[in-house]
């Protein structure tokens, strides 16, 4: 049973950010599909942003496994794969192939924003809201 237990927590947090990474690439496609006057998406490309998010969320969590601590060479096989997955993504499957070269520039750079973001969020606001809470549990254990 804890085996199970711990399984299934790890694909809750798992699937948490594959929907988060393949709804902003589907956001910022049908951003740069609406700026070229295209309304509607093409349903492989929402199905491969999926998998490509799937596909990085799972290798994700092998590089960060639960409670681990956040290295230098964590950080960088992280950011390495998630350019190789989401560039390679976007080349391989061309989501964004009718963009223009500065069009291309800004989705990358948008790209690494995000994914400082994701990794500050994820190494050290939710562990900093976990330590507090932990230490608030720990008070009330006391008083009662």
């Amino acid at each position: 049973m804890k085996t199970y237990l711990r399984i299934y927590r790890w694909s809750m947090q798992m699937k948490l950010h594959m929907a988060l990474y393949t709804f902003v690439t589907i956001f910022l496609k049908a951003v740069c599909s609406l700026l070229q006057g295209v309304n509607s998406l093409p349903i492989m490309d929402i199905a491969t942003m999926w998998l490509v998010s799937l596909v990085f969320a799972m290798i994700e969590s092998a590089i960060y496994p639960e409670n681990s601590s956040c290295t230098k060479g964590r950080t960088l096989a992280w950011a390495i794969v998630a350019n190789l997955c989401f560039i390679g993504g976007a080349w391989m499957f061309g989501w964004f192939a009718e963009l223009p070269l500065w069009g291309k520039i800004i989705l990358v750079v948008s790209l690494e924003m995000g994914l400082a973001m994701m990794w500050f969020g994820d190494q050290f606001v939710l562990k900093m809201d976990s330590a507090q809470l932990t230490k608030e549990l720990k008070q009330y254990q006391k008083k009662i």
